[in-house]
């Protein structure tokens, strides 16, 4: 905004433009977070959730209430209606299918989107499933880009060295199949290298 410091209509015209743009990002962030990722933040014995934090800003940490019943036990929802929330997709019934969907796309808004508590939860079933479709649909995951985004997950999870060998091996034409969804090598390379590492990484 500073391009418009000396005139005032067009700078109050953009910072109307980037507050709207983060309060839409806001509702995303809580929408993601309250409808589409599915996970409950465990609870003390006495049956309440806890919650823990830091003054020093070394841990802090939100307590996440889950939207959906225990009976739901799938960590995203695919598809949701007015009434109804299934684990299916539209193009497929593939388990990655459903989880990809809620991963894309690998863009800096995903440290906001993506809670830590969930990307741990996620990452190995996630794993799973990849492999699974692999071997049962014909190398699905990892010849429609669902692989990159396991290594974006990955990374999320602090464990960056292991994520950036993992998108390397992906083979150069899956970055442009639709399954790729606009994340190119570059794009994921570079959100795989500025994500939090892990301690036990940090200490090597």
């Amino acid at each position: 905004m500073d391009v418009f410091a000396e005139d005032k209509d067009k700078l109050e015209s953009s910072r109307r433009v980037r507050n709207l743009g983060e309060f839409l990002t806001a509702m995303e962030v809580s929408a993601a977070n309250r409808f589409w990722h599915v996970w409950g933040s465990k609870s003390d014995e006495d049956g309440s959730t806890s919650v823990s934090s830091s003054n020093n800003g070394a841990t802090k940490h939100k307590a996440h209430i889950n939207t959906y019943p225990r009976d739901y036990p799938k960590h995203v929802v695919g598809m949701m209606y007015d009434t109804m929330a299934s684990f299916q997709t539209w193009f497929g019934p593939q388990d990655v299918l459903s989880y990809g969907i809620q991963l894309i796309p690998l863009t800096s808004v995903a440290e906001r989107r993506d809670d830590p508590e969930w990307v741990n939860i996620l990452y190995p079933i996630y794993a799973k499933s990849c492999k699974e479709a692999n071997e049962g649909s014909n190398g699905l995951c990892e010849d429609n880009g669902w692989s990159i985004l396991q290594a974006g997950l990955l990374a999320e999870t602090g464990e960056i060295k292991e994520a950036l060998e993992f998108a390397l091996d992906v083979p150069d034409d899956v970055y442009l199949t639709d399954g790729g969804c606009g994340n190119s090598l570059s794009n994921t390379l570079w959100f795989i290298s500025t994500r939090r590492q892990s301690p036990s990484m940090s200490e090597r």
